[in-house]
């Protein structure tokens, strides 16, 4: 066989698994409300994009690009074709083609030739179990966040941050007929959330002066007003063991949460609670749902480091 017809072969194979652009309105979230009633808005979170690493000698541009394209995968989403992996990673066709083919052929992605479409493969599913086996913050979290959204009623998750997006990793729902629907997997940004700021709070100055200089230019005119938060939220924490974001991601969205910080200065998790804004005021959030998250994450921190016997204390907030 000479290499043209080689060539031609391995083109004619590629395009057998390359979706048709598909002229579907784009994917919204459908923020579900627990008497049945769901009201579909805007996706909040920022877009998976290409990665690039122009000044790094180090960084494989190939590899981040294949990562890119399984980080556009989200809990409720359902498979992908090519287009919609296109408008998530703002990479070309012809790559996002070689790439999903290549992810296919590993077993990271798995396509269905009726539909032309991809969803996350075997090899995707036994990494993410290997990590999520892995982390012992979340298995001593658990208890404690179940007993949480039980006595609250509502949304309590755990989170860390992926690049510039919060996930969590855990949930736990609450009994309220009204509540907030995130699970493990779903995607909220950092700046605007309650466990976004948490996470920020429980970094070191230099960390995190170091994320939001990555941050600033995602959000363009609104950076000084965020900044600005960022700083009140890092000396409640201080204060009060807690940080709130009281409709600053979603104007009807409250939520408080508190940063469970590795002993040797390692990942950083956040714990939080959130739900509609009317049934939890920033008052109710600042007053026992606040001591709440801020007890559940220091109770996580204590096991963490067995040594450190004497629970941290924090002013409460209605004291002042």
């Amino acid at each position: 066989m000479t290499t043209a017809t080689r060539r031609a072969k391995a083109s004619k194979t590629e395009e057998s698994v390359e979706p048709p652009r598909r002229a579907a309105a784009p994917r919204q979230r459908m923020q579900t409300i627990g008497n049945g009633h769901a009201s579909a808005k805007p996706h909040a979170e920022m877009p998976v994009e290409g990665l690039s690493a122009e000044d790094d000698n180090q960084f494989v541009g190939s590899v981040g690009r294949a990562l890119a394209i399984l980080s556009a995968f989200r809990v409720g989403d359902g498979p992908l074709g090519n287009a919609e992996l296109e408008e998530r990673t703002k990479l070309t066709k012809p790559t996002i083609s070689r790439l999903t083919y290549t992810l296919a052929r590993c077993g990271y992605l798995s396509f269905n030739p009726r539909y032309r479409v991809y969803e996350l493969g075997p090899s995707a599913l036994a990494l993410g179990n290997v990590a999520m086996a892995s982390m012992d913050v979340r298995q001593l979290a658990r208890p404690l966040m179940e007993e949480l959204a039980r006595q609250a009623n509502f949304n309590v998750g755990l989170g860390i941050r992926d690049r510039h997006l919060m996930v969590y990793t855990d949930a736990f729902e609450g009994e309220a007929l009204v509540g907030l629907r995130l699970f493990a997997g779903s995607r909220i940004p950092i700046m605007t959330t309650a466990m976004g700021r948490a996470y920020l709070a429980g970094l070191d100055e230099a960390t995190r002066e170091a994320l939001m200089v990555e941050l600033e230019p995602r959000y363009g005119d609104e950076w000084a007003s965020l900044r600005k938060a960022i700083q009140d939220a890092v000396r409640d924490f201080e204060r009060f063991g807690f940080c709130v974001s009281a409709g600053d991601w979603q104007k009807d969205i409250n939520g408080v949460a508190a940063p469970i910080r590795s002993p040797s200065g390692g990942r950083v998790y956040a714990i939080n609670l959130g739900g509609p804004a009317y049934l939890l005021p920033e008052a109710r959030l600042r007053g026992e749902l606040g001591a709440a998250v801020a007890k559940a994450a220091a109770q996580v921190e204590a096991a963490i480091a067995p040594s450190a016997a004497q629970l941290p204390t924090f002013t409460q907030s209605g004291d002042e």
